[in-house]
């Protein structure tokens, strides 16, 4: 585990009491720690900054989101992709170096993911972009 992520002690942290307490309490820890960025996060890391169980961390993301981990993770790393390539200073760089940035260790899983999630491939949102038309891909993030 990559030691950027701010020391989340739960043990200090009131615990939530239902599912949209537990909602906002992992959704608070992954915008403002930003976990995902790690290449390999997994869900035994998320359950041990959050202190919250496995098999309960696996049934909200499984019910609360309709996805697995996996899938809930990227959506967050394809997120933070977008926004990377709405910075001009990242125009130059790869797709795959921006990808691993955002905590992608694969190309292949990466494209699965913004394929998934942006319905359309990273290299059509990336010429968008740099054309700046307002699509409703690129609007979506923006």
């Amino acid at each position: 585990m990559n030691t950027f992520i701010h020391h989340w002690d739960p043990n200090t942290i009131r615990k939530p009491r239902n599912k949209d307490e537990y909602r906002n309490f992992i959704e608070d820890f992954l915008s403002n720690q930003k976990p995902y960025l790690i290449q390999g996060f997994s869900l035994q890391d998320l359950s041990t900054h959050t202190g919250i169980n496995i098999p309960t961390l696996s049934a909200l993301i499984n019910k609360e989101y309709g996805m697995n981990f996996n899938d809930f993770v990227n959506q967050y790393r394809v997120s933070y992709f977008k926004e990377l390539l709405s910075q001009p200073q990242y125009h130059r760089w790869t797709l795959e170096a921006i990808a691993q940035k955002a905590g992608f260790n694969s190309r292949t899983t990466f494209i699965r993911a913004f394929t998934k999630f942006a319905d359309c491939s990273p290299s059509v949102y990336l010429k968008a972009v740099k054309m700046n038309i307002q699509t409703p891909l690129v609007q979506a993030y923006n």
